[in-house]
C-alpha cells in the first residue's frame, strides 16, 4: 500500500489536443508558394504531392495559401494537413477560415478544426464553440471543451459552467470540468486570479474525477498565494488521500517559512503514508527550518517514517544535520544506520567532511572504518595526511583499511609512501591492501599515449585465406607520418583477396609494449596504449631490493599488471632468485603476462628448465599466447612448432593441441594428427581437428583443403569414443569428399 501511495502521480489533467508542425521537414525555397498552392488546386497530383505540399506551407505559407488550405478541410484524408498548413500561419484569415468551418464539417474534420482552434487561442470562437458542447457527436462535444479550455478566457470559462450546469451526461461531464480546469490555469497566468479562485472554488467541491478535484486543489492554494497557506492547512487534515497529496504537491511549489511551518505541524496525527508524503515534500523544499522536525521523525517512530526523514535530511543540504545522522549510524537497527551513512556520505560541503575526519579519530574502531568508508564516498581527496597517520592504527582492519583508501585516492605523488607502507606491511591482509593500492594508483595514473610506436609486422589479407599481402612497410610509413588511425581497405592496402572480406593485422609496440589488433575491412584500428608513467614503475623496480620475499612477491604481482619493458626485464631477473618462493612467484607472473614480450622468455626457461612445475608452468604460458586469436595464423603454427618438442606429459600436449584448435590452417591439421595414437592426448586431439577441419570446410579454400582433410578426419572417427565427435567427424568426412 504505502508503495502504491508513494508511487501515486496526482492526474491533474490539462488535456492538449494540439496539431503542431513537426520536427525535421524540408524548408521549400522562398517564393515557391505559387507552386504548392498549384499542387493543392491540381486534379492531377497524388495524395503524396498534396501531403507535402501542406507540410511545405506550414513552413513559407502566407496569406494566398489560407483560401487553398481551407477547401482541404472537409477532405477526409487531407484535412488533418490543411491543418497542419493552416496552423502556424499568423494571419487573422486563419481564425476565420477555421470558424467558418464550423458550420460546414461533421464529424472527424470538424473535430480536428475544433483542436486547431483550442490550439490557436481564438477568443472569438467561443460562442460557436459554446453551441458545440451539446452536440450529438460525443466526440465533437468533447473536443470544444477541451478548445474552450484551452482559449482560457472568462467568456469560454462561463460557456462550459453553463454547459455542466444544463447538461448532466456523464461521457461529457469529466471534458468539460477538465476544460474549465485549463480556464482556470490560463486566467491566473493572465493575471485574473480572483475568477481562476473562484472555478478552483467550484471544481474542488464537486463530485468530480480525482485528477480534477486534486488539480483544482492544487490551483486553489498555489493562486491564492500567501493567503493560500490557510487552505493548505485545511487539506492537510484531509482524509481523502486524493486532496491531501494535492495540497502536499502544491506546498512544494510554494516558498516561505509558513509553508514549512504548515507542513510540519500537519504532521500530528497522521498515518506513515501520509507523513512520508509531507516529509518528501519538505526534502525538496530545501527549507533548513524543517531541520528539527526532520531530525526528530528520524530518531525515534515507525521505522518506514524515520527512513524517509533520514533520507530527506541530505536534501535540505544544511551541515547541522551531520551530528544527527552521525548519531543514527550507531543505530541498532542495521537499516536504519546503512541508509544514516548513505545519507551523510551524499550530504555537500565541509563541514560534513570534518565531520568525517572527527570520526576518524574517534576512539571507536567501528566508527573510524565507517569514517573511511565516507572518505571514499565523498571523494575526500585532501586527506592523505590524516589515513596516513591511520595506517599506523593499532587495529589491524583500520589500518588496512586506511592503505585501500590511500589507493583510491593517492597519485604520483604518493607513490612512494604506498611502497613504503607495503615494504613495512606486517599481515597478511595489509600486504594485500598495500598491493591493491600501488597496482589501482598505477593503472589510475596511467595516460593515454600513443607513444613511441613501432610496427613489427603487418598482414592485409582474407579473413578465410585466399590471398594477403605485407603490408609492413605501408602501415609504418603511416605511423611516422604522424597517423595512428589506420582503416582497413583497399584504397590503403589495395585488394589483397578479391571478392573476399580482408582484415588488417598489425603487431606493434608502445613504449616497449608490444601488442596485437586486428580488424575487418571497413574498420580502422587505433595504434595506442595507456602509458603508466615511468616514475613509477622504477620505483616499483627498486623497491624489489630492499623488499622481504613476501613484499618481493606482491611486488612482482603489481609489475604484472603494470607491464612493459622494464617491468618484464625485472620480473625475469627475479626468475633467478636463489628464494625458492620468489623464482617460483617470477615464473608464475612470466606465465599470465599479458604481451607478447614475454613469449621468448617463456620459451627460454622452459627448454632449460630443470624443474617439472617451472617448466608446465612456462610451457602454459608461452602456449597461452600462441593461442591469441588476434596474433596471425602463421606466428602462432611456428610458437607451436618451437614448443613441441619441449613437450612429455600429456597435459603438455594437451595445452599444444588447445592452441592447435585455433589455428585455421592443414599445416596446424598435420600437427594434431600424430596426438590421435595416444590415448592420453587422443580426444583432445580429435576435438581440435575437428575444430580446425569444420572452419576451414566453410572457408573460401575449402575446395583446396578438402582432400587434405579426408584421412585426418577418418582416424578421429575411427579412434575415438565420444559418440557425439565420431558424428561430427563423419559429416565433415561427407563434405570434404563432396568438394
Amino acid at each position: 500500500m504505502l508503495k502504491s501511495k508513494k508511487n501515486l502521480i496526482l492526474l491533474i489533467a490539462f488535456v492538449v489536443f494540439a496539431a503542431g508542425p513537426l520536427f525535421g521537414q524540408t524548408v521549400a525555397e522562398a517564393g515557391s508558394e505559387g507552386k504548392l498552392i498549384a499542387v493543392l488546386k491540381s486534379d492531377d497530383a497524388s495524395q503524396k504531392e498534396k501531403t507535402d505540399a501542406c507540410r511545405q506551407l506550414a513552413v513559407i505559407g502566407g496569406k494566398d495559401s489560407i483560401a487553398p488550405l481551407a477547401a482541404l478541410l472537409s477532405d477526409e484524408k487531407l484535412s488533418h494537413m490543411a491543418r497542419y498548413g493552416l496552423e502556424p500561419n499568423p494571419n487573422p484569415a486563419v481564425d476565420e477560415a477555421f470558424r467558418d468551418a464550423l458550420g460546414k464539417l461533421k464529424g472527424r474534420p470538424l473535430v480536428g478544426v475544433i483542436g486547431s482552434i483550442g490550439v490557436r487561442r481564438d477568443a472569438k470562437a467561443v460562442p460557436a464553440l459554446a453551441k458545440l458542447l451539446h452536440n450529438a457527436d460525443r466526440d465533437v462535444a468533447q473536443a470544444a471543451s477541451r478548445a474552450l479550455g484551452s482559449i482560457g478566457t472568462s467568456d469560454a470559462a462561463n460557456a462550459l459552467t453553463r454547459a455542466m450546469i444544463a447538461d448532466s451526461l456523464s461521457f461529457n461531464t469529466l471534458a468539460r470540468q477538465e476544460g474549465l480546469l485549463r480556464c482556470a490555469e490560463r486566467l491566473a497566468a493572465d493575471g485574473r486570479k480572483s475568477e481562476a479562485i473562484g472555478i478552483y472554488d467550484h471544481l474542488r467541491v464537486l463530485p468530480a474525477a480525482h485528477q480534477v478535484r486534486g488539480g483544482a486543489v492544487r490551483g486553489a492554494i498555489l493562486t491564492r498565494g500567501k493567503d493560500g497557506v490557510a487552505l493548505l492547512r485545511e487539506y492537510l487534515r484531509s482524509k481523502d488521500y486524493i486532496m491531501f497529496s494535492a495540497a502536499v504537491q502544491a506546498a512544494q511549489e510554494m516558498e516561505g517559512a509558513e509553508v514549512t511551518k504548515a507542513l510540519t505541524n500537519g504532521l500530528k496525527g497522521l498515518p506513515a503514508d501520509n507523513q512520508i508524503l509531507i516529509i518528501l515534500a519538505m526534502g525538496k523544499r530545501g527549507d533548513a527550518s524543517a531541520l528539527p522536525t526532520l531530525s526528530g521523525l528520524a530518531k525515534s517512530g515507525q521505522k518506514s517514517v524515520r527512513l524517509e526523514a533520514i533520507k530527506a535530511l541530505p536534501d535540505i543540504g544544511d551541515a547541522s544535520a551531520a551530528p544527527v545522522l552521525v548519531g543514527l549510524m550507531g543505530d541498532g537497527d542495521r537499516e536504519i544506520s546503512k541508509v544514516a551513512q548513505e545519507a551523510l556520505g551524499a550530504m555537500p560541503g565541509q563541514e560534513v567532511d570534518s565531520v568525517v575526519m572527527a570520526m576518524l579519530k574517534s576512539s571507536d574502531t567501528n566508527r573510524r572504518l565507517t569514517a573511511l568508508e565516507l572518505i571514499k564516498r565523498r571523494r575526500m581527496t585532501k586527506v592523505t595526511g590524516t589515513l596516513l597517520e591511520a595506517t599506523k592504527d593499532k587495529d589491524e582492519s583500520v589500518r588496512t583499511a586506511s592503505i585501500r583508501m590511500l589507493g583510491d585516492l593517492a597519485g604520483e605523488v604518493e607513490f612512494g609512501v604506498l611502497i613504503d607502507l607495503l615494504l613495512d606491511a606486517k599481515s597478511d591482509a595489509e600486504i594485500r591492501a598495500a598491493e591493491r593500492a600501488l597496482s589501482t594508483t598505477c593503472m589510475r595514473e596511467a595516460k593515454p599515449s600513443a607513444g613511441k610506436v613501432n610496427i613489427h609486422k603487418a598482414v592485409y589479407c582474407g579473413v578465410e585465406g585466399g590471398g594477403s599481402a605485407d603490408v609492413t612497410k605501408k602501415v609504418a610509413e603511416m605511423v611516422k607520418a604522424g597517423s595512428l588511425s589506420i582503416e582497413a581497405s583497399n584504397a590503403n592496402f589495395g585488394d589483397a583477396a578479391s571478392g573476399i572480406v580482408k582484415e588488417l593485422q598489425v603487431e606493434f609496440a608502445v613504449n616497449g609494449v608490444t601488442q596485437t589488433k586486428t580488424v575487418r575491412e571497413g574498420e580502422t584500428m587505433t595504434l595506442g596504449a595507456s602509458v603508466i608513467p615511468a616514475a613509477l614503475v622504477n620505483e616499483l623496480c627498486s623497491a624489489l631490493d630492499k623488499a622481504e620475499t613476501r613484499q618481493k612477491l606482491a611486488l612482482l604481482r603489481v609489475l604484472s599488471v603494470v607491464g612493459g619493458a622494464k617491468a618484464l626485464k625485472t620480473v625475469r631477473s627475479a626468475v633467478d632468485d636463489s628464494n625458492a618462493d620468489v623464482h617460483r612467484g617470477a615464473i608464475r607472473e612470466l606465465g599470465s603476462w599479458g604481451s607478447m614480450d614475454a613469449a621468448p622468455h617463456l620459451l627460454a626457461l622452459a627448454k632449460k628448465a630443470t624443474n617439472q612445475n617451472d617448466k608446465t608452468l612456462c610451457l602454459r604460458g608461452y602456449l597461452g599466447l600462441a593461442s591469441r586469436p588476434d596474433l596471425p595464423g602463421e606466428q602462432r603454427l611456428s610458437m607451436c612448432r618451437q614448443a613441441e618438442g619441449l613437450l612429455q606429459r600429456a597435459d603438455e600436449k594437451k595445452l599444444l593441441l588447445g592452441a592447435l584448435g585455433n589455428i585455421n590452417s592443414a599445416d596446424a591439421v598435420a600437427m594434431i594428427v600424430p596426438y590421435l595414437d595416444s590415448s592420453g592426448t587422443r580426444e583432445e586431439a580429435g576435438a581440435a581437428l575437428v575444430s580446425v577441419a569444420d572452419k576451414l570446410l566453410q572457408g573460401s579454400d575449402a575446395s583446396k583443403v578438402a582432400s587434405k582433410l579426408i584421412q585426418p578426419l577418418e582416424k578421429v572417427a575411427q579412434v575415438t569414443t565420444n559418440t557425439d565427435m565420431a558424428k561430427r567427424a563423419k559429416r565433415l568426412l561427407r563434405q570434404a569428399r563432396s568438394k
